[in-house]
C-alpha cells in the first residue's frame, strides 16, 4: 500500500514552477503624496491614450518622497479604478513598506530599497531602464508618464520649454538600440530612431515616429490626439501601434505588412497600413 502511494505521489503533475524574470512593467514615479493631484495627472494621460494603459501593470517608485507618508491603499485603489494593476513599490522607508504590505503591495528587493535613515535615492545608483513616472507635473516629460519622457530612467526625451518662454526642441533623435522595458518619450516634434526597437520597448511622441531599423516593440504617435502623425518603419513586427487613440494590435496587423517597410497612418477615423 506504501508503495502505492509513492507511485502515484511521483505521477503527481507539477502544479507550478517559480522563475525569475524581467518583464516590461511601467514605473510611476512619485513626485507628491497629494493622491488627488496624481489622479488628475493620471486621468489626464490615460485619455489620451486608454488603450495603451488598460490593464498595464504598475510599478510604485516613492525613492523621490523621501520620509513623506503616502496613503497607499488609496493610491492603489485609484489605481484600480482606472484599470490599472498596482503590482509592488520600489525604494520605501521602512514605514512606507508596511503601508505597502497592508495595502497588498509587494515589495521589489533591489539595491535601491532605502532605509529609514536614507530617504533619498541611493548614492550613484541610476535608474532601472524602462519605467514610467507620474507626478503633479502637467508634461509628461516629468511619464510623469509611464514614462514617458526619457526623464526618470535611461531616456533621451527633450525637455520642456522654459519660463522665458523659448520655442521647445524640434523632435528627438535616438542612435543606439531601444531594448525591452524602456521608454521614450517625446513632446514637442519628431521621434527618430536609427536602431531596432526591442519587443517590450515603447516609443511615444506627439507627432511622427520614425523607425530605421525593425520595429518589434510599441510605438503610440499623435500622442495628444495628432491624427495627422504617422508611424514609419523599415521592418513592421510590433506588438501594438497607435496614434491619435487608434490602434492596432500585433494580430490585426496585414500579414503582408509584417516584417517590411510600411506606413501606418489615420485614414477614415482608423488604422491603416501602407507598403513603403
Amino acid at each position: 500500500m506504501v508503495s502505492g502511494r509513492r507511485g502515484e505521489k511521483r505521477q503527481e503533475q507539477q502544479a507550478f514552477a517559480l522563475k525569475g524574470t524581467m518583464p516590461a512593467i511601467t514605473m510611476l514615479c512619485l513626485k507628491t503624496a497629494n493622491v488627488s493631484a496624481v489622479e488628475r495627472q493620471l486621468a489626464d494621460h490615460i485619455s489620451q491614450m486608454p488603450h495603451f494603459f488598460l490593464h498595464l501593470p504598475i510599478l510604485l517608485d516613492l525613492a523621490e518622497l523621501g520620509d513623506e507618508p503616502v496613503d497607499l491603499g488609496a493610491l492603489a485603489g485609484l489605481l484600480r479604478k482606472h484599470n490599472l494593476v498596482p503590482i509592488a513599490v520600489r525604494n520605501p522607508t521602512d514605514a512606507q513598506r508596511e503601508r505597502a504590505v497592508a495595502a497588498g503591495l509587494g515589495v521589489l528587493r533591489t539595491p535601491l530599497t532605502r532605509s529609514s535613515r536614507q530617504a533619498g535615492p541611493a548614492e550613484g545608483s541610476t535608474p532601472t531602464p524602462g519605467p514610467v513616472a507620474v507626478g503633479p507635473a502637467p508634461d509628461r516629460s516629468g511619464p510623469g508618464a509611464a514614462a514617458a519622457g526619457p526623464a526618470r530612467r535611461p531616456r533621451d526625451a527633450a525637455p520642456p520649454p522654459d519660463a522665458a518662454g523659448e520655442p521647445p526642441p524640434a523632435g528627438l533623435t535616438v542612435r543606439q538600440p531601444v531594448r525591452s522595458g524602456q521608454v521614450i518619450y517625446v513632446p514637442h516634434g519628431d521621434l527618430v530612431v536609427l536602431s531596432p526597437v526591442s519587443s517590450g520597448a515603447e516609443l511615444i511622441a506627439n507627432d511622427n515616429i520614425h523607425v530605421y531599423a525593425p520595429l518589434r516593440g510599441r510605438a503610440m504617435a499623435g500622442a495628444h490626439n495628432n491624427a495627422d502623425a504617422s508611424i514609419f518603419c523599415m521592418s513592421l513586427e510590433a506588438e501594438f501601434v497607435s496614434i491619435a487613440g487608434r490602434y492596432l494590435m500585433a494580430d490585426e496587423i496585414p500579414d503582408e505588412h509584417r516584417g517590411k517597410p510600411a506606413r501606418i497612418s489615420v485614414q477614415n477615423d482608423g488604422l491603416v497600413v501602407t507598403r513603403l
